[in-house]
């Protein structure tokens, strides 16, 4: 769920003593080469398995620098919130979709739009967190205009997508934020990323772009309902960069909850989660005073 290109200049580093890994927006965040159609096959054969209704509408946004930005809207019958998602570093539509029946057992509306650069959606000739985050709240202000506005709306944030989603957060009237295997410092999860035994001749050179990203100045700027789920196995971000972030919170209505056995990116796959995540909407839907 992180970039390919970085993996590799960790193996270019291994045959260098003393070398530099760059961690910079271009190298960190994976883009595909490529412009690939939805494809929402994994979707429809978990509806079809569970014999479910679902409506799924293509979404099509043209962002601030004019690129094409594609996604879906899926909704399912009696939906109680609406999720606007941001997926994890390089995590695309097509190769995920079966993502969104977990959050469609709730049941809820779902809007998804591929990061620029992922999936289907257009690439700049440069990569930059700020314009992740300008995508990001683009993609919330229109989940805001289509969405049932008599229902609450939840961003969700995977990973990487936890950043832009407490970032979105922080400025926007959100009803509750859920971090799942979130990062707090971009820097720590690209040390994660570097075997341990290479450390002793590697350093990381970070941009300033990516140094100055930091989860936890925008959770001290949130005070509405937060839950974080964090996989109890997993390596990449582990249980410790969420605890930080709940520590940090000042909300009122805040709850973290450890996934057993899960590793990164399956904490909605566990049986467990839908009920407490409902359990998270209902803690502010009966109690409008703890946003």
């Amino acid at each position: 769920m992180f970039s390919r290109r970085l993996f590799g200049l960790v193996g270019l580093c291994m045959l260098v003593t003393g070398c530099a890994i760059d961690v910079s927006s271009s190298s960190f965040v994976q883009q595909d080469s490529k412009i690939t159609p939805i494809d929402t096959t994994q979707l429809h054969k978990r509806v079809n398995d569970d014999e479910a209704e679902v409506s799924i509408t293509t979404v099509e946004l043209t962002n601030a620098q004019g690129l094409t930005l594609k996604g879906i809207a899926v909704s399912y019958p009696n939906p109680v919130v609406n999720i606007v998602f941001y997926g994890g570093n390089g995590m695309s539509i097509s190769r995920s979709s079966g993502l969104m029946h977990q959050f469609g057992q709730i049941p809820a509306n779902i809007l998804w739009v591929d990061y620029q650069g992922v999936g289907a959606s257009e690439k700049a000739s440069t990569m930059r967190m700020a314009n992740l985050k300008a995508d990001a709240l683009q993609v919330f202000d229109y989940g805001k205009s289509v969405f049932p506005n008599v229902l609450p709306t939840v961003v969700h944030g995977l990973s990487m997508g936890s950043i832009v989603g407490s970032y979105v957060a922080s400025v926007r009237d959100v009803d509750g934020l859920v971090l799942d295997g979130p990062v707090n410092r971009i820097t720590d999860v690209a040390q994660n990323m570097v075997p341990e035994w290479t450390k002793y001749f590697t350093y990381l050179a970070v941009s300033a772009d990516l140094a100055l990203v930091d989860n936890a100045d925008y959770i001290r700027n949130y005070h509405g309902p937060l839950l974080i789920l964090s996989g109890r196995d997993d390596q990449l971000t582990p249980v410790e960069f969420g605890r930080e972030l709940y520590d940090i919170s000042p909300s009122t209505n805040k709850e973290i909850i450890v996934v057993p056995g899960a590793r990164h990116a399956e904490t909605m796959e566990n049986y467990r989660v839908i009920p407490r995540y409902r359990d998270f909407i209902n803690s502010f839907k009966q109690y409008p005073g703890l946003r």
